[in-house]
């Protein structure tokens, strides 16, 4: 098993670089995901895309209309 390991991944310097670079890849992108997701899990109702339609469109209250006070 480590013999071809060693056969397909490290015999040669530039498919162990390309390896190790693809793996880099697809770690980052795997962490990036997790994180995200559990920021979410954690945030629920408090993001700006989670209210984006109930922002504008409660009435009253202050702050609700145009700010031209010229």
């Amino acid at each position: 098993m480590l013999n071809l390991g060693y056969r397909v991944l490290m015999k040669r310097n530039s498919t162990y670089i390309a390896f190790v670079l693809a793996g880099a890849l697809l770690g980052e992108r795997v962490v990036n995901y997790g994180f995200d997701t559990a920021w979410e899990k954690n945030n629920q109702g408090k993001l700006f895309k989670h209210i984006e339609g109930k922002v504008g469109s409660e009435s009253g209250g202050e702050g609700g209309g145009d700010d031209d006070d010229e």
